[in-house]
């Protein structure tokens, strides 16, 4: 596909070495959308929980668009959520826990956006089951500002839901931060629900969304 100005975007499989752009591009547009850079002290405390984990664990389904040479968004998710909740738990946060200390809890009104990334790392909250039970398979998706608005999002989207379909995919959730309006509405287009809280559930601070079909 091509962008405004005609210049060719490719999709491809994500690489191990695409993790220093993924990183780059979550922080960037980690603000609902906007860049998030000026909170964080660390660059690397959102792509550790958001990009980073689905690059190394389950690289069948991660894919990022590439603009002359330079890695500009990306898709990546999981067909099992708690499949993968339990592989992170095995395999992804006892090293990221020997690299962050986790903030002490009578602090918790003063925490810095990195040491609520790092309470995270130590303690993550498993996804709702009123969510992961019907709508199993997660994805995350985010584009530079440059590329948006000419169709690349929904062309990641059905990349990636061709890939998930082949893995036996057939309910899909995501969870946007509900300040994230142009996010929300981009995952309304693409078929999402919201999914409300069902009676006797604690409130969650993400607006949890569902699709139950992979095409």
């Amino acid at each position: 596909m091509q962008d405004g100005l005609g210049i060719v975007i490719t999709i491809r499989p994500a690489r191990a070495s695409d993790q220093g752009a993924l990183y780059d591009i979550v922080l960037k547009t980690g603000l609902s959308g906007a860049d998030a850079s000026h909170l964080y002290n660390d660059p690397k405390m959102l792509g550790h929980i958001y990009t980073a984990p689905y690059v190394a664990l389950v690289p069948a389904l991660a894919f990022v668009a590439e603009r002359e040479g330079r890695v500009v968004g990306y898709v990546c998710g999981v067909a099992h959520t708690r499949a993968f909740e339990a592989l992170q738990e095995a395999a992804w946060w006892p090293a990221l826990r020997n690299q962050y200390a986790c903030p002490k809890e009578a602090s918790r009104t003063e925490w810095t956006a990195d040491q609520i990334r790092a309470a995270w790392i130590h303690h993550p909250t498993p996804t709702p089951a009123y969510v992961a039970g019907p709508f199993p398979a997660h994805l995350h998706m985010n584009l530079s500002p440059e590329v948006r608005g000419a169709g690349l999002g929904r062309r990641l989207f059905e990349t990636w839901c061709a890939a998930a379909k082949l893995r036996g995919v057939h309910a899909m959730h995501i969870g946007a931060n509900p300040a994230n309006a142009g996010g929300i509405a981009f995952w309304a287009r693409m078929g999402f629900e919201r999914l409300g809280t069902p009676a006797g559930e604690e409130p969650s601070s993400a607006a949890w969304m569902g699709r139950s079909s992979a095409l």
